[in-house]
């Protein structure tokens, strides 16, 4: 799908609001029940409950308005300021349904276009009822008219979350390895375009339930170990193969150490400039041997993020290390194969 086209667009606009949200949202439930593991509830006593109770009650409250942020952002995209409520109620129907992401983006997309609608029904109204527009109509009517087609909507969004989650849990092994190779390939493909974030916004659905709650992920943890080797995998080449690299690369691998270990692969994106074709495929093969490890190993991840900071919230730490150590280690080493220094040569 290509950038400009409008559910692009939409879509994207609704994640940009939405992702910073879901990271910290989760990430502080995350460390709630790290910190006190033995009460899922933090309702222990003591120093350490208290702020794992604190931490989980913070969380919760930046979870339960993921959903009706997210359609709220994408009709807000839509129709502009008069679609930003009624995506809201799309999304808390969403959740209150337990349609999860699928139906708060469907629902999204449903307010905002049923806004428009009402928005070419009403044109030529006089100028005098603009203020009944911006406070009755659409408002109101819009309100309505979301709360009416979500029934469906939601129906529908429920059913494809449990036939995916079916699959997810029941799949064969081998199925599991071949989606964490797959979500590993995609995540390093485009580094950060379009492929990219299809990866990862699926691997962060499997994170939650139809009313989005926290359930551990193979998915997620496949794509938070094959994200970290992207740029990463860039940083160790230039340290490994330094004749393989100008000096403006030799710099930016600098860089790419920490925005690899820190879950950002647009560290790689200066080396897939100068060399597209053995860069890219070098990164593809690394993170989908990563992500193909991790399935291997029924690894989850509990964040919707990787990086180093995250690395407590999986499932086998030192065997979610290792697989992210062989990714990038395959990644550096390919492309210390598939570069020539004449090719690489800057002149000064």
């Amino acid at each position: 799908m290509k950038g400009n086209h409008p559910v692009y667009r939409h879509t994207m606009s609704g994640l940009s609001d939405f992702l910073p949200f879901i990271v910290a949202g989760y990430v502080l439930v995350s460390t709630a029940l790290l910190m006190d593991p033995g009460n899922g509830l933090a309702q222990g006593s003591g120093i350490v409950a208290a702020i794992s109770r604190w931490l989980l009650q913070n969380g919760d409250l930046i979870i339960q308005i993921l959903m009706p942020l997210l359609a709220g952002s994408i009709a807000l995209s839509v129709a502009d300021r008069p679609g930003l409520l009624a995506g809201m109620v799309a999304g808390m129907l969403a959740q209150e349904a337990g349609s999860g992401f699928l139906g708060a983006v469907l629902g999204g997309f449903l307010a905002g276009y049923l806004i428009k609608l009402l928005q070419h029904i009403t044109r030529k109204l006089p100028r005098s009822f603009e203020g009944m527009k911006i406070l009755i109509i659409f408002p109101v009517v819009g309100t309505l008219m979301v709360g009416l087609a979500m029934m469906p909507v939601n129906r529908l969004a429920i059913l494809v979350n449990s036939g995916v989650s079916f699959l997810l849990q029941n799949m064969p092994h081998g199925a599991a390895i071949l989606l964490g190779a797959l979500i590993g390939a995609m995540l390093a493909y485009d580094c950060g375009g379009p492929i990219n974030k299809i990866a990862y916004l699926f691997s962060v659905a499997t994170l939650m339930d139809g009313s989005g709650r926290l359930v551990p992920s193979i998915a997620m943890g496949a794509a938070g170990c094959a994200g970290m080797t992207i740029s990463t995998g860039c940083a160790l080449a230039t340290v490994l193969f330094p004749k393989k690299f100008s000096s403006s690369l030799k710099e930016a691998g600098k860089a790419a150490w920490i925005l690899g270990l820190s879950f950002i692969g647009e560290g790689a994106i200066p080396f897939v400039e100068e060399h597209p074709r053995e860069i890219r495929l070098s990164l593809t093969i690394g993170a989908a041997v990563a992500g193909a490890l991790s399935a291997q190993f029924r690894l989850t991840l509990s964040t919707p993020i990787g990086g180093i900071f995250t690395i407590p919230f999986a499932s086998n730490i030192f065997l979610y290390i290792l697989c992210f150590v062989i990714g990038t280690l395959i990644s550096a080493f390919l492309m210390g194969f598939l570069l020539k220094e004449s090719v690489v040569d800057e002149k000064e």
